[in-house]
């Protein structure tokens, strides 16, 4: 006999209350009953949540029964993924539930690695008496601290802390920073704030790299705007050409894979140019009225200067462009003539961490494409993403022990010699720290990033971290790094805590996410961020001045009144509500839901995000702010930096040499990429190319089986890493599928199954970065830095494979 839930309740009762009448007192049945009908029917909510496996932000709603969280599906309200997740979403359930998580704080005991538990009191007291203890000795810039990915006010917080404690070292190591401009935009276009893709109106997208449906910035916003791309009920199915060295899941959704050297998408680039030139197929309405330094042009005194028409033409002929990318001259040509006629397109140049050695002539290279075919500015090419208008907050103070610490050279070198342009130098971090150089470090502290498992130098950074003497973690998991902690702090997961996200997409409109806690914490953990608050008001003074707040929660309610107050956007709602506001809007009406900030901020927490989709100017002045007021060719920016830097150390100087000394001077502020000549290439023939798999979060997720068992659809691989071989390569060496196999560097050697896979070229193996279980590709990359971001390059390594 089956019993429905309601029925098997409605005999248990009668049951209960029959024995009820007998004995005249409640009996364990009756209980029993009681205890089945609340565990039956738990009190089921729904409450919106931020995903932080990757940069997306996508929108969740998390199902609690009775407070405890049970499942996570996304919310439909919110306008990055408007109800869909990818799978890394849901390992958050497993990310919480880790047994392996630190139950609470836990002190040194001994050598490192070995650790007491201790409780919190204890445990601030010990940090704010070392950093006390730093700061009367006039030590407070010997504090580091290491940032990973994330963003919002947990970032406010660390650079306000920084400042008022007084050390310059808040060094950043993440593969990209989607709150800031590329530099390439901001010196060719002047912009301050990042550049948008309008991906869903475009008629033709052209990627130089980009995992789009993979891995790049939020995979899920993407995917639904390639599905408005290829299924529009107004328009025509649009295009997709995907660039890249290997047949990735985004490029097998392409109409277009261009398999290409790695490293020459720029030289790629500029041939696509000489070709649209040569045929005259460029937009010559924007490039003669909105481009500056397409000709030739004399300046002021007189000197004659080439421009960038003359510089494609003389330098990057379509034979000499072929042979360097290994791109055929008909799929230049091919290339060059879609991207002229099929309007509105857009070309986009974000690949990974870096390029190659030249990351910004790259990626100049690249986005010159959007000027000479008058992309920018226009629904269907780039827009302007636009900033948050957040409630500013009060001015961090400095006290003079702040101002003489903020003085110091940073530890990283960031922003000094040849890394004069970057914000972080993550990469030089295990040598200056061993060198001593500027200072010793006296005190790391490690927030969301493990660099012992995730640094290219991982071997030099454990010997570095044995010299500092006070390291702190925050890392809720016993991790690489956190083992070589002398005190640990663990925050709460996602769903455990107050947290925001001001989400930069890249997609032109603007959107701030809040989420309260889920479900109470599972442990003795708590925010990193109400942890700082409290070191902060410990230390007193300037310091605990600029941080006021009692809690986190205070400090985001305080920022968010700024949307409240905007006058513009609104609270995610239902979508023919939401239309209604767009059009109203857009004729310049805006009516305000809320009649107070209470009510706009009940409203936020309960459906998770506020956005303007309709408050950023498209005009192509709102996207043109150089000094001409156009789009440079020839970067009057960047000379004006590089001439700042050659007046201080002369051309013998690192800034210039590294920029690149001997070259013509021109080609310095120009998209000029050189050609280099053929390798020497028998010891290491085969070149690295690393990537990122859609179903793993940042920081690999090693502790989250469900996504390490999504397999990588185009090598159906799973669980453990593995290296990518073309077969005609694998059978010159001997290699069959599933062997194992050795992949050496000049740096060391790992071994990997192997996966035989024809979707590459022959000279080029490929091995996901954070595959899975097993060697990490870390081993084999040489510790070489871009100067122009501070990142490691990833797919510069040259390798050997043979059977292991």
């Amino acid at each position: 006999m089956q019993f429905t839930r309601r029925g098997f309740l409605q005999a248990l009762t009668a049951t209960a209350g029959a024995a009820v009448l007998l004995k005249g007192r409640p009996s364990k049945v009756g209980q029993a009953a009681e205890d089945v009908e609340r565990w039956a029917t738990p009190e089921e909510i729904f409450v919106p949540s931020i995903c932080q496996q990757c940069p997306g932000g996508c929108g969740l709603l998390v199902r609690t029964l009775d407070g405890e969280v049970a499942g996570i599906s996304g919310n439909p309200l919110h306008p990055i993924n408007r109800g869909t997740l990818c799978p890394k979403a849901f390992g958050g359930l497993q990310l919480l539930n880790d047994p392996d998580r630190l139950k609470g704080p836990m002190a040194r005991a001994g050598e490192r690695g070995s650790f007491r538990p201790i409780g919190w009191d204890e445990a601030l007291k010990i940090v704010t008496a070392r950093l006390s203890d730093l700061r009367t000795k006039e030590l407070s810039h010997t504090v580091a601290v290491l940032g990973g990915q994330y963003r919002g006010y947990r970032d406010t917080l660390w650079t306000r802390f920084s400042e008022a404690y007084g050390t310059p070292n808040y060094i950043r190591v993440r593969c990209l920073a989607p709150e800031k401009p590329a530099l390439a935009h901001h010196f060719m276009q002047g912009v301050t704030a990042p550049v948008g893709y309008d991906l869903a109106k475009a008629q033709l997208i052209l990627s130089f790299g980009v995992s789009l449906l993979e891995a790049w910035l939020g995979p899920v916003h993407n995917a639904q705007a390639f599905a408005r791309l290829r299924r529009s009920s107004e328009r025509p199915r649009g295009w997709f050409i995907q660039v890249d060295p290997r047949r990735s899941p985004t490029a097998i959704k392409a109409d277009r894979w261009i398999p290409i050297v790695p490293g020459t998408d720029g030289i790629l680039a500029l041939g696509i140019a000489n070709a649209i030139i040569r045929e005259g197929l460029y937009d010559r309405e924007f490039v003669e009225e909105h481009t500056f330094g397409f000709e030739d042009w004399v300046d002021g005194s007189g000197k004659r200067h080439l421009g960038f028409k003359e510089l494609v033409l003389r330098d990057y002929g379509l034979l000499a462009v072929s042979a360097a990318t290994g791109v055929a001259v008909r799929s230049i040509l091919e290339i060059a003539r879609s991207l002229a006629s099929i309007k509105p397109a857009v070309v986009i140049g974000e690949r990974g961490p870096a390029y190659g050695a030249d990351d910004l002539h790259t990626r100049m290279a690249i986005h010159s494409l959007n000027a000479l075919v008058g992309n920018i500015g226009v629904p269907g090419g780039l827009l302007i993403q636009g900033e948050l208008p957040l409630a500013p907050l009060p001015v961090a103070k400095k006290d003079e022990i702040a101002k003489r610490g903020l003085a110091q050279p940073r530890i990283d070198g960031a922003g000094e010699e040849q890394y004069l342009l970057t914000a972080d130098t993550p990469q030089l971090l295990p040598e200056r720290i061993l060198k001593k150089n500027p200072y010793p470090v006296n005190a790391l502290f490690l927030f969301a990033t493990n660099p012992l498992a995730n640094h290219p130098a991982k071997e030099a950074f454990a010997e570095a971290m044995k010299q500092i003497p006070f390291i702190v973690s925050f890392s809720p998991f016993l991790d690489e790094s956190t083992a070589m902690a002398d005190l640990i702090l663990p925050d709460h997961t996602y769903l455990e805590r107050w947290q925001d996200d001001q989400v930069t997409h890249l997609a032109g409109f603007t959107c701030f996410s809040l989420a309260q806690p889920a479900a109470s914490p599972l442990h003795q953990t708590r925010n990193t961020a109400d942890t700082m608050l409290g070191v902060a008001k410990a230390l007193g003074g300037s310091v605990a001045e600029s941080l006021p707040w009692e809690k986190y929660e205070e400090l985001l309610r305080e920022g968010v009144k700024g949307l409240f107050q905007a006058g513009r956007g609104y609270v995610t709602t239902l979508h023919a509500e939401e239309s209604l506001r767009k059009v109203l809007e857009r004729q310049g009406y805006w009516v305000p839901e809320f009649k107070d900030y209470d009510g706009f901020w009940k409203a936020l927490l309960q459906r998770g995000a506020w956005w303007d989709p309709t408050g950023i100017p498209v005009s192509r002045k709102a996207l043109l702010k150089t000094a001409s007021g156009k789009f440079e060719f020839y970067s009057t920016a960047l000379k004006e930096v590089v001439d700042k830097a050659v007046k201080r150390e002369g051309k013998t100087g690192p800034f210039f040499s590294a920029l690149g000394a001997g070259k013509e001077e021109d080609l310095l502020f120009l998209p000029a990429v050189p050609i280099a000549p053929a390798e020497e290439t028998k010891s290491f023939p085969l070149r690295l190319n690393t990537y990122r798999l859609l179903s793993r979060p940042t920081g690999g997720g090693r502790n989250q089986p469900w996504l390490l068992e999504q397999p990588a659809v185009h090598v159906e691989a799973s669980w453990e890493g593995w290296v990518e071989i073309h077969p005609a390569t694998a059978a010159a060496a001997g290699i069959k599928e599933h062997d194992s196999v050795w992949v050496e560097s000049a740096k060391g050697k790992i071994k990997l199954p192997a996966k035989l896979y024809s979707g590459t070229l022959p000279d080029i193996v490929h091995i996901p970065l954070f595959g899975g279980e097993g060697p990490n590709p870390n081993d084999l990359i040489g510790n070489e830095t871009d100067i122009f971001r501070g990142f490691g390059l990833l797919n510069t390594t040259r390798v050997r494979i043979r059977r292991a």
